[in-house]
């Protein structure tokens, strides 16, 4: 075997770091990108937010003109303190630097946090009302701090009694105690459970109802009625009506009727989309939300001056030469990294701006129909046919348009959500997926639930309505996105 060096020349994408954060940058939404731009007014004392925002145009020149005289008069003081400066920013903490992060958020309304009540609190404030011994107490906390969002007992008997070092005869005393609180259900062990707690608290007396509750749960949900009448010697128009009866009064769920506070979550759109009075749409950026920045340039300055105009001042004395010269060496070093950092910052979130616009405004050119009509009216459209027209990679679409919302005529919208495969039809060159999918969502909806459409049906009823070519297995396809169930699942025996 031989062994030799060899030079080879090879082409390879390396992201820099400058790259890397543009890429961030663009892939976050509105909400992300405050969180991020806050964090950087906290770390970087070069960024400032920038209060001027939609000034009248003589205002804002009136307003230059003074700063500038402001500059004049100031020039020499700022020059006497130029060296407390100096030494300042060249300490590690900047605890007492003034950062205007907070300007106009804390006050506002809607950033006040309001206490709710979550499942526990409501449980436990149940507990104590019924409750007067110190062991019930504990027991009955331990258990209610392991019930989860859904109203479940996640954590066994055996493992509550070893924990706490109590019988599991106590502890399933107070368990049963508190599957008597509301909601009804709650602090059940399993579904059957669950079930059986609310058949006995809201007073249910049928016998067969308790038998499917115990015996066929899975048959109930697989919907085999003609299975469940024969075990129970019933007719099957019984079992529909006993099925229909438990989902309309019973709740799979009952911690969910308590709502928590931390799954509130918000959804703030990145662009609102309005329509003029002449039919054109307008497309405007909700930058609102997330603060403006700009850079401090007073530090800016710091970086012009000569050293030694800095450090004279008579009320101090003058350190050694070399000394001062290292030390403005690393101020000047810390200035520029913090500088470059805010302007990369900025760069970013300004293309990010401008990437995001022309995408939506493509997007809202070309489905115009479907905002004037609905979306049966939506045409297919991909990636690659936006980053063609715009010039750009099909992957920067990608990351534009990812976890972002319009505000539109149509309510909010994802912006992923104005592009839709196509299939070829009959009649035109192609039709949006998002399109066929309401078809046959409208299908399902208006059919006979005595005798339901298979997929068969609704292929053969796609192309005698519409003339649409379209396989079996991708209506099942559809169909399981659209979360409806298989005809069989679909079939009622009475109305």
């Amino acid at each position: 075997m031989k062994h030799e060096l060899s030079l080879k020349q090879k082409q390879k994408l390396i992201l820099t770091p400058q790259l890397y954060q543009a890429i961030h940058i663009l892939q976050l939404n509105i909400v992300e990108l405050r969180n991020l731009i806050n964090k950087e007014l906290i770390e970087n004392p070069l960024l400032e937010l920038n209060s001027i925002k939609n000034k009248d145009p003589d205002e804002f020149k009136k307003e230059n003109e003074n700063n500038t005289v402001l500059d004049e008069q100031n020039k020499n003081k700022e020059q006497e303190n130029i060296s407390d400066l100096l030494s300042y920013l060249g300490e590690e903490e900047f605890s007492s630097f003034s950062i205007k992060a907070n300007i106009n958020s804390e006050s506002k309304l809607e950033n006040i946090l309001s206490y709710k009540e979550s499942l526990q609190d409501y449980l436990l404030l149940q507990l104590r009302a019924e409750t007067h011994n110190a062991l019930d107490c504990k027991i009955g906390e331990y258990i209610i701090g392991n019930i989860d969002e859904n109203g479940y007992l996640k954590i066994s008997l055996e493992l509550i009694s070893r924990d706490i070092n109590i019988d599991e005869e106590k502890i399933l005393e107070i368990l049963k105690l508190i599957q008597k609180f509301d909601p009804p259900g709650i602090g059940a062990r399993n579904l059957e459970e669950c079930l059986l707690i609310q058949e006995r608290l809201l007073g249910f007396k049928n016998k067969n109802l308790r038998k499917i509750i115990t015996h066929f749960l899975p048959d109930l949900a697989k919907k085999s009625f003609k299975k469940i009448a024969k075990e129970l010697d019933v007719p099957i128009i019984e079992i529909q009506k006993m099925a229909d009866f438990i989902k309309k009064n019973f709740d799979p769920k009952p911690g969910r009727q308590i709502p928590s506070l931390t799954e509130t979550k918000y959804i703030i759109p990145d662009l609102i989309v309005k329509k003029r009075e002449n039919g054109e749409y307008v497309i405007m950026e909700n930058d609102s939300y997330f603060p403006r920045i700009r850079i401090n340039y007073q530090y800016k300055r710091i970086l012009d001056r000569d050293n030694e105009s800095f450090i004279m001042n008579k009320n101090r004395p003058i350190k050694k030469k070399n000394d001062l010269q290292q030390d403005s060496k690393k101020t000047k070093e810390y200035i520029e990294e913090k500088i470059n950092s805010a302007k990369l910052l900025i760069r970013g979130i300004e293309q990010r701006r401008k990437t995001i616009y022309r995408i939506a405004e493509t997007l809202i050119n070309y489905q115009r129909d479907f905002l004037d009509k609905g979306i049966l009216f939506i045409k297919p459209l991909t990636l690659k046919e936006v980053a063609y027209k715009l010039d750009i990679h099909e992957s920067t679409v990608s990351r534009a348009i990812h976890n972002k919302h319009i505000q539109t005529s149509r309510g909010l919208i994802k912006m992923k959500y104005l592009f839709s495969k196509g299939i070829e039809n009959a009649s035109e060159n192609n039709i949006a997926s998002d399109k066929i999918k309401k078809m046959i969502k409208n299908l399902v909806e208006t059919e006979n639930l005595l005798h339901p459409w298979s997929d068969q049906k609704i292929v053969d009823l796609l192309y005698l309505k519409s003339k649409i070519i379209i396989a079996r297995r991708t209506v099942a396809k559809y169909r399981k996105s659209l979360n409806i169930l298989p005809y069989n699942l679909r079939k009622r025996y009475i109305r």
